[in-house]
């Protein structure tokens, strides 16, 4: 059972080839990511990650891309819940 859920907006910075997250913002807090989990699309909308943070915190955090790609500013990204 998840132990807070969040469904709020949030920063996140990514990194790599594949422009995964790296970090996230919460509030005044910023939390580097160690590890990614687990990632799966949600029906071409958007994407979940599972990550890891470097405290050992795990959340899930959704990558929304919008309906239309070309309007970068729809892309959003929300904490969902901490796990």
């Amino acid at each position: 059972m998840p132990k807070q859920y969040f469904a709020r907006q949030i920063e996140v910075t990514t990194g790599g080839d594949i422009k995964v997250p790296v970090s996230f913002k919460l509030g005044d807090r910023e939390y580097q990511i160690a590890e990614v989990l687990e990632s799966w699309p949600d029906h071409g909308y958007g994407n979940y990650y599972r990550v890891k943070t470097a405290e050992g915190e795990v959340y899930e955090i959704y990558y929304d891309r919008g309906t239309k790609l070309t309007h970068p500013e729809l892309k959003k990204w929300y904490l969902t819940r901490q796990l």
